[in-house]
């Protein structure tokens, strides 16, 4: 996940709008199935009654589209949203159809219910979470010197000529309290570029060397400069910053590079930058 506030991530997550559709379409088959025996003007009531199921039905369609189109289709591809919004679109139904025998207390206790499972729910993503940022192809590899294809989230693909026999990213990270985490809060992060080195045999025994050719992106993926420089200024004091901290981790790759491999760039929720294995 790209660094975003948590608006951002809430819109970037389909949960809620999952929520918004059931609890429109408990609401519309709650009007549907109400009577309208006893009304002054029939006529009128029965207009009125199909109007507003019209109106709710309307409403679960659009924010069913917003859940696929802004977090992304892939990511309603999760049986887990189905149970979701059945869990959600019963009591909404039951709530609102018999609302004089359950009583306001149910249904506010019902929605305190919801809104804690959904937090609990986006506080063990959030704290289990990693953010793959970019994929490495290695392209070709001789001692010393490696072609790699680096293909950050969302950006074009670059090929990369290094010195070296690693490779590790350079990424700046601003790591969030728990209270903040469990609110849904993730890692952000500034992807500035790649850097090279290799394993050299000196007096006291073998030590990583940085190479010379390190690339920097034009613009680097993640949040700004500006805010970051903020944020490391002023991180003492601002509440709920836990660490502001630059990754230049050259010790995270268990092994030197191999020919067609591929690696993938990942940031923790816990501050910490993997690069990871994909194939062989």
């Amino acid at each position: 996940m790209s660094a975003a506030p948590i608006g951002g991530q809430f819109l970037a997550s389909p949960s809620p709008w999952v929520a918004l559709t059931a609890v429109f379409i408990g609401a519309a088959l709650s009007r549907a199935t109400t009577r309208i025996k006893g009304a002054r003007d029939p006529a009128r009531a029965r207009t009125r009654k199909w109007v507003l199921v019209c109106v709710y039905l309307s409403l679960s369609v659009i924010f069913g589209l917003l859940g696929v189109f802004l977090p992304g289709p892939e990511k309603v591809v999760d049986l887990r949203l189905a149970y979701l919004a059945g869990a959600i679109a019963v009591p909404a139904f039951i709530c609102m159809r018999f609302k004089k025998s359950i009583g306001i207390p149910v249904v506010l206790l019902l929605l305190c219910v919801l809104v804690l499972f959904s937090l609990l729910l986006r506080s063990l993503h959030a704290f289990t979470g990693e953010t793959e940022i970019a994929v490495v192809r290695v392209v070709a590899f001789e001692r010393n010197a490696m072609r790699l294809e680096l293909i950050p989230r969302d950006r074009s693909p670059v090929l990369l000529n290094m010195e070296g026999d690693y490779f590790a990213p350079i990424v700046k990270v601003v790591i969030f309290s728990d209270p903040f985490v469990f609110l849904g809060a993730k890692t952000w992060y500034r992807f500035e570029g790649v850097t090279s080195f290799m394993l050299v045999k000196e007096a006291d025994g073998y030590k990583f060397r940085q190479g010379n050719t390190d690339f920097y992106f034009p613009q680097p993926q993640g949040i700004s400069e500006s805010l970051w420089r903020y944020f490391e200024r002023y991180e003492r004091r601002i509440p709920g910053v836990k660490t502001v901290q630059v990754e230049m981790d050259l010790k995270h790759v268990d092994a030197r590079v191999k020919e067609f491999a591929v690696y993938g760039i990942r940031v923790q929720n816990d501050g910490g930058v993997q690069i990871v294995p994909l194939s062989d």
